[in-house]
């Protein structure tokens, strides 16, 4: 009975622990960047400019995307980096001439989001040459700020 419980104990520590470690890996405080490039995110293009990116109100792996004049929601999946991050940033694959939103880290963790690829990303991959990565520096505004 004694080991029963404890293992009913171990299997609950552990599942509590892994929803903790799922939960810090979200992106809760909102992130702002500028780009001087028009980018592709889901299924939508956005011109270059100012952006802000938050989680939506129902559910963390949604991301609402706001800029002056335009506006997404997109997809994520939580992924880990092997290392700390040591400055927030926004990260594009560029093929050729087009650029989509890949990647955001904050600065002081080692997870981030991935954006789901869709039909758009993979149109682009094959239409055009080289792949590479650009990264920008992005600040992370503390809070989630909701009301905006």
């Amino acid at each position: 009975m004694r080991s029963l419980l404890r293992s009913i104990a171990i299997a609950l520590w552990v599942l509590t622990f892994a929803g903790v470690q799922n939960a810090s890996a979200q992106i809760i405080d909102t992130v702002e960047f500028t780009t001087s490039f028009a980018f592709t995110v889901g299924n939508t293009t956005l011109p270059a400019g100012s952006y802000s990116i938050r989680p939506d109100d129902d559910d963390p792996r949604i991301l609402e995307l706001r800029g002056n004049n335009a506006s997404a929601l997109f997809q994520v999946d939580l992924v880990e980096a092997p290392k700390m991050a040591d400055k927030t940033e926004v990260v594009f694959s560029r093929h050729g001439n087009s650029y989509v939103l890949k990647n955001i880290w904050v600065g002081g963790s080692n997870s981030g989001v991935e954006t789901t690829p869709v039909e758009a990303e993979r149109h682009a991959a094959r239409g055009s040459g080289a792949k590479s990565e650009h990264r920008l520096d992005a600040k992370k505004k503390s809070g989630n700020a909701s009301g905006q």
